[in-house]
């Protein structure tokens, strides 16, 4: 019996290895079959110029993208130089390289676009998952996000000057402060105010960063684990489905990781809660969540993700913008006096938002550094699901009509530096975006999507350049004059690759100085 019994149990183990072979087996003839039909006449992209060993399988795009750490845009706009303005990038999805089919891809809300689930695995996980930012259908993304328009509005971001203001003000100071006392990384500055204004307005409350002794911590370390993690969930299934069971599984994983989920599922829950609590200091949620007739566990945790939006999309973008505007108003002295000539008659204790305005050079000098650090570097698909697009090119060489569900987007840092429309497009020049007559051109503008387009552009487009322009000022008056860069160089701030925003040669950027 028991050499029949033991010889049971190998055959049992004989045929459940077999088993196992062969589903293995049939998995990659699956694989192989979907990869011959990817490339074959039969799939509606087949018509589409580009190489096919990206439209085989997304196995191409995630080696750059993944493996080679945020480099599959360098590797479209190659694409865009052989095959011609629009390309099929993988088996589903076409890039487009013309600015002037902006307003196509990136249409109003009177037309409908839907996002794509791929490119939002993007560590869209856990409660970002819920999140406006997040969400695929173009209906209820706008019913998600409805509720919070009204607070990113023009006129709601005057009323929140005096608040920006007093944080931009506090943290000049603290640099000041810190003369003689050797150099320091000015975009963990920047990240400090940026992340005190986001959080006081969403959650009636500041993080703290600005009054804190050092610049360190800041949100930047959260920020940074974000998009280090963000093409491994882009690429990986099994990542994103340990997320949803995080933060069980946190201590598990990488540091990367359980940062994001601690800051997700623990730090802005509770800057949620306290605001709830105290309805006099709180802003945006608590006027949103406790407007709300009935607040379900799905909606509050739907309020967790917006909530970390919010903390991720307002702070490092515009802290970025505010880094490659001090290094070239430091490497470049003459723009920087042209500045100062402008700014004549104004004092750091008037500065007004609307006054600054008013100064087309600074405009300008906005509008440049927003189109070499916009505020995501990586592509943006879009999918018209209830029309065909047409396009037509300039000279009438590109004639295509890209079907409806098709998934087609741009990316930032191709049409930015489209020399057409910016020659030299690697110097900083914000005489290019003056008339002759030395006013804005805000035909020239229309052409950048810094801020994204359409009914998904950023709601926060308001709240950044109020950030922007008062930030600049003061930076002009009071740190310019004394500060002076130390050990950066244009590689420190030059875009190189991305992690969803733009990455230079050495990482993020960088740019340190002293004050004097």
């Amino acid at each position: 019996m028991d050499v029949k019994s033991s010889l049971s149990q190998v055959a049992a183990s004989v045929a459940s290895l077999s088993s196992i072979f062969g589903l293995i087996l049939l998995w990659i003839g699956y694989r192989i079959c979907v990869a011959l039909y990817n490339i074959s006449p039969f799939h509606p992209l087949s018509r589409f110029p580009g190489p096919q060993i990206a439209a085989v399988s997304y196995l191409y795009e995630a080696y750059y993208d993944w493996w080679l750490v945020g480099r599959y845009g360098k590797v479209i706009a190659g694409m865009h130089e052989k095959y011609g303005p629009i390309v099929r990038i993988n088996p589903d999805e076409l890039h487009c390289s013309d600015p002037n089919f902006t307003d196509e891809i990136y249409a109003g809300s009177g037309r409908s676009r839907d996002k794509w689930q791929h490119q939002l695995n993007t560590g869209a996980a856990g409660p970002l998952s819920m999140a406006a930012f997040s969400t695929v259908n173009h209906d209820l993304h706008r019913a998600r996000r409805t509720p919070f328009n009204k607070f990113f509005s023009r006129q709601q971001m005057l009323k929140l000057e005096g608040e920006v203001f007093d944080f931009a003000q506090k943290t000049t100071e603290k640099m000041l402060a810190s003369a003689g006392k050797g150099a320091f990384n000015v975009k963990e500055a920047f990240n400090c105010f940026t992340g005190d204004v986001i959080s006081q307005y969403a959650f009636g409350e500041p993080m703290g960063f600005v009054a804190q002794e050092t610049w360190e911590p800041n949100l930047t370390t959260w920020m940074g684990s974000f998009t280090r993690s963000a093409y491994m969930m882009r690429h990986n299934t099994l990542a994103r489905k340990i997320a949803v069971v995080l933060p069980f599984m946190a201590d598990y994983l990488g540091e990367d990781v359980r940062a994001i989920m601690k800051v997700m599922n623990v730090t802005v829950p509770g800057y949620i809660t306290a605001a709830l609590k105290n309805p006099e200091n709180g802003h945006v949620f608590m006027e949103v969540m406790s407007g709300s007739k009935t607040l379900t566990k799905e909606d509050r945790y739907r309020f967790d993700g917006e909530g970390f939006m919010f903390l991720v999309a307002g702070t490092e973008t515009t802290a970025a913008i505010l880094t490659i505007f001090t290094y070239w108003m430091l490497a470049k002295p003459e723009i920087y006096k042209r500045l100062m000539s402008e700014l004549s008659g104004l004092t750091p204790e008037t500065v007004k938002w609307i006054e600054l305005e008013k100064r087309p050079y600074l405009w300008g000098i906005l509008q440049e550094c927003l189109r070499m650090v916009p505020g995501v570097s990586q592509r943006s698909a879009r999918i018209a699901r209830e029309e065909d697009l047409h396009y037509r090119s300039e000279d009438g060489e590109s004639d295509w009509v890209i079907p409806r569900g098709t998934p087609i987007g741009m990316t930032s840092m191709i049409n930015h530096w489209n020399t057409k429309l910016f020659p030299e497009p690697d110097e900083f020049l914000p005489e290019r975006w003056l008339t002759e007559e030395g006013r804005p051109n805000v035909q020239l503008q229309k052409k950048l999507i810094a801020f994204g387009k359409g009914s998904r552009g950023c709601i926060g487009e308001n709240l950044a350049y109020c950030e922007l322009y008062i930030m600049c000022a003061l930076m002009a008056f009071e740190i310019i004059p004394r500060a002076r860069l130390v050990d950066t160089t244009l590689e420190d701030v030059a875009y190189d690759h991305d992690l969803i925003v733009v990455q230079s040669k050495r990482g993020a950027l960088s740019v340190k100085i002293g004050i004097d």
